[in-house]
């Protein structure tokens, strides 16, 4: 079996990457990956895949309007988020935010920071994580960094990501040996499952939250789903201006 070789190329007026894997004099395969936002919305609003290097993923991480990951030496095109998605985003964000707005040692962060696993070499960008302390880097290249010691980590999951963040992101973060805390909250309805850490070992419990009036608790402090679902209108339900949360 002859050797996979595979040729990174910039052609105009098209602005991707193009990537040339070659197997043969006689055969060859052309694959582009969309840089601008523009030409990943030509691609549709679901994940998309392609096989790649650790140094292709790079590559492209430099250059594109948009966030990817790198998972199974494959390059993960994100999905486009729906407008309930970016909003619950906002709110969880909002709620750790004042939760921890007197503890000095926690700190929030968006999804245009990156975590690197190391142990698996994955690099994903969630949706929201808190950092404890001082926050350990991995330098992915020259200018690029990536934070390895999470201590929560958020996933808002989309019908078109449930799959993935089940089978394949869900198990990577608990490899992460500072990770404390996992949420996982649904857009469809209100549902947010917590996976807390036992101890110090790798024994995770998980608690489903499903009432508007529940609240789970972070470090001591309680943040309840009526907060995180704040302006979200889910299917079958009339707009409102004020949620009031009611037993199921």
């Amino acid at each position: 079996m002859q050797q996979l070789v595979v040729v990174v190329k910039q052609r105009q007026p098209f602005t991707g990457k193009t990537y040339f894997c070659q197997k043969s004099t006689s055969m060859s395969v052309e694959t582009k990956f969309p840089v601008t936002l523009a030409e990943r919305l030509e691609l549709g609003p679901d994940i998309t895949r392609f096989p790649a290097t650790w140094e292709e993923y790079l590559d492209l991480l430099e250059e594109c309007d948009f966030q990817i990951e790198y998972d199974n030496e494959q390059i993960i095109l994100m999905s486009i988020a729906s407008d309930p998605h970016e909003t619950i985003v906002s709110y969880i964000i909002a709620c750790l935010v004042n939760a921890f707005h007197d503890e000095r040692d926690l700190t929030v962060k968006g999804s245009n920071r990156h975590i690197f696993i190391e142990e698996v070499q994955k690099d994903y960008a969630p949706d929201a994580h808190v950092m404890k302390g001082e926050p350990v880097m991995h330098v992915l290249r020259k200018g690029l960094t990536a934070n390895t010691n999470p201590w929560l980590v958020v996933e808002v999951l989309s019908p078109s990501t449930f799959v993935r963040d089940m089978k394949e992101k869900l198990p990577a973060y608990k490899k992460i040996p500072s990770l404390r805390h996992i949420l996982y909250i649904h857009q469809d309805r209100p549902l947010v499952t917590v996976y807390n850490r036992v101890g110090e070992s790798y024994v995770w419990e998980t608690i489903d939250y499903d009432r508007l009036e529940d609240a789970f608790s972070v470090a001591g402090q309680p943040i309840y789903l009526k907060d995180v679902y704040q302006k979200v209108v889910f299917m079958g339900e009339p707009k409102k201006g004020k949620r009031n949360g009611k037993k199921k």
